[in-house]
């Protein structure tokens, strides 16, 4: 839609012409970058970072001014992997890119190697949310704080990408790289006997789809609900 507003926090909003009729529907749509970084080891376990556009707008429905939200719709627009030797590179490296984006939000793995980011990203001033990857099937947030689990990060990819709503630009530099790694996904038995997913399976690395999981669960499962109350004043 040509006509779409996109307020400076990318809320996106319809016109309303100073109609008090069409302000009292108004629906409030959102265009904004969920960034997700999967942090590497030493030596050939590179980091790697994931950007993914979330969009839902909103539109008239035909019915007067009713409104109503498209469904959310999520496209991987760039990934990019770096081998860090120091933990302050990490964070240097992705301020750098967030710095280049506009109303983004930020989650990394804070499992393991990423712990110690926490304190490095709040030094920097970075909002970030540190996800702390678990065994089990559920999620979890507090604060800038959360638990998701592995089962979950990867299944929730797959089913967006099976019904359409998350796409991978086609002109994604790395577009090749990243449907490795997503071919490289199977499940494996753990050694209770259960069913798990696993990534990085046939000789591939998987750093750029932890990414895009970490980017994808941000905006699905993790990102702060909005509330709107308004009230018509001075019409009847």
């Amino acid at each position: 839609m040509s006509d779409l507003i996109e307020l400076e926090n990318g809320a996106l909003v319809l016109p309303t012409n100073a109609d008090p009729a069409g302000a009292g529907h108004r629906r409030v749509g959102w265009r904004r970058f969920a960034v997700g970084l999967d942090v590497g080891g030493r030596g050939d376990d590179p980091s790697a970072l994931c950007i993914i556009k979330s969009e839902s707008r909103p539109f008239l429905t035909g019915r007067g001014w009713e409104q109503a939200l498209t469904q959310p719709q999520y496209s991987v627009v760039f990934t990019e992997t770096m081998r860090c030797a120091e933990a302050t590179d990490v964070v240097e490296w992705v301020v750098g890119r967030l710095g280049q984006l506009k109303n983004w939000r930020f989650m990394f793995d804070a499992s393991g190697l990423g712990a110690p980011l926490r304190s490095m990203f709040a030094a920097a001033k970075v909002q970030a949310l540190g996800v702390t990857i678990t065994a089990g099937s559920s999620f979890n947030r507090n604060g800038d704080a959360a638990t998701v689990s592995k089962a979950l990060l990867f299944e929730n990819a797959a089913t967006k990408f099976e019904t359409g709503e998350l796409i991978i630009a086609h002109d994604l530099p790395e577009r090749q790289e990243l449907l490795n790694e997503i071919q490289s996904v199977e499940y494996a038995q753990s050694s209770a006997g259960n069913l798990t997913l696993k990534a990085g399976g046939r000789g591939h690395h998987a750093d750029r789809f932890s990414a895009l999981c970490l980017a994808l669960i941000g905006e699905t499962h993790l990102a702060p609900q909005r509330m709107e109350v308004s009230k018509l004043r001075g019409y009847w």
